[in-house]
Order: C-alpha cells, then structure tokens, then sequence
C-alpha cells in the first residue's frame, strides 16, 4: 500500500521519537526520524517531506532558528511540539512560521488529527490558480504569492491562504472560529491563537493604509478593506 504522505520528526526524546513513529506508521504514513537538528537538516533537504514535527529544545540548536532557516523555501508544513508551553512560546513558534503548535504531553489521537488536518490542508488549502488585485496588493494564485506594489511580501503558506480567503471573502466578516475551522480544517477549540498570530503577522506584512488592511469587529470577526475599492480579477 502507498504510503499517504512523508512526515519528518525532529526529535531528542527516544521514547516520543518512537512512540510517535509507531503511530504515524499504523496510519500508513512514510516517517523519517532525526534526533538532531542537523541529522533532520539533512533528511529534509534529501527527502523533502510533506511534513515536519518539530521539537524546540535539541542538543545542537533550536527549532525556532531551522524553522526561520527554511522560511521562504518551499518549506514543508510545520507542526512544533514542544514542552514550553507558556503563551509566549506558542506565539513565538508562530512567528517563526510554524503552522501550528502542541504542547506535551498530549494525547496521541489529537496529535494524528492535526497531522491529518496539516496534511488534509495542503490539499485543499492550495491557492486558486487566478489571480486577485486589491489596489497594489496582487494575489498570484498560480505561484502562491502575494505582492505589494511589486514586493513579494514573502508570506508563509498559511499567511497566504488566509490573505487570500480574505480577499475572496471582502463583502463578510469572518469569525476566528470560522477561519479556524475552514483553513485549519480543525473542529474550534477555545484557544485560537493560531489565527490571531497569523492576523497579526498579516497586518504588520501588508503595513496599514498602503493597499489593504485587516479591520477586526468585536463580536463580528475580520474583514480585509481595501484602500482602493478596485477588487478585481487580473
């Protein structure tokens, strides 16, 4: 049987590194293990998974630094798990462009959920193969890139996807729970700080008034606006 996808772990613990390994396989995933940055370093740029699990804390570096390394690079989905799990770590895992982020312990059916999600994700999270201009903010679909005023903004694969829901979704207010639910591909859970991070990131990235902005309402959701009102296919 065909493997479904190629999942790289990066991990210093034996007995998560093994125990995880056994599940992933049960659920016929092709898994690579590593358990030092370098030695995934290598797997990666060899094997080029479709997903990489990836622990903070190892011998020889930090996961923060090799997930901001390989920003821009056609990098694979990045899920952080993590002992450090005050609020700060989570949100500084997502600003180094992790996709999403558990703490440990966690349980094993919650963590092969959202592999499936992360998974699921590159499916059905692919851009829309036209293109969208909002003023000098251009959505390249084809590529997966966004433009302002000619400046590839280098957005993350979740950055982008998410921009781009926004703009297709201009004349509505999207809650978090429903950008969880629908780009996520996760059920809404009470923390969704994975979306307010990637919003964040988002409005620092398009810089308020040049093209677009995220406006926010309480109790409504987000909505993007543009600067010019011109939302037009190119």
């Amino acid at each position: 049987m065909t493997s479904k996808a190629t999942i790289l772990m990066i991990e210093d613990n034996p007995d998560i590194l093994r125990a995880n390994a056994a599940e992933l396989r049960m659920e016929n995933y092709r898994v690579l293990e590593a358990d030092t940055l370098e030695a995934g370093r290598v797997l990666a740029q060899r094997e080029q998974p479709d997903l990489l699990l990836l622990d903070i804390l190892l011998p020889d570096g930090s996961g923060l630094d090799y997930c901001r390394e390989i920003f821009g690079q056609n990098a694979p989905r990045i899920l952080f798990l993590s002992a450090m799990n005050a609020p700060e770590d989570v949100i500084a895992g997502l600003r180094a462009g992790g996709d999403d982020y558990m703490t440990k312990p966690y349980l094993m059916q919650e963590l092969l959920a959202r592999v499936e999600a992360l998974l699921r994700r590159t499916q059905i999270g692919q851009p829309v193969p036209e293109s969208l201009r909002v003023g000098s903010l251009e959505l390249n679909g084809t590529a997966g890139r966004a433009y302002l005023a000619g400046q590839d903004l280098l957005l993350t694969h979740m950055e982008y996807t998410l921009l781009e829901y926004l703009a297709r979704n201009m004349d509505r207010y999207l809650s978090a729970e429903e950008l969880y639910q629908k780009l996520w591909d996760m059920e809404t859970v009470s923390d969704v700080r994975t979306v307010w991070e990637h919003i964040s990131r988002l409005r620092k990235k398009l810089v308020a008034g040049t093209a677009a902005d995220i406006e926010s309402v309480r109790g409504r959701g987000y909505r993007l606006l543009a600067a010019q009102s011109d939302l037009a296919k190119s």
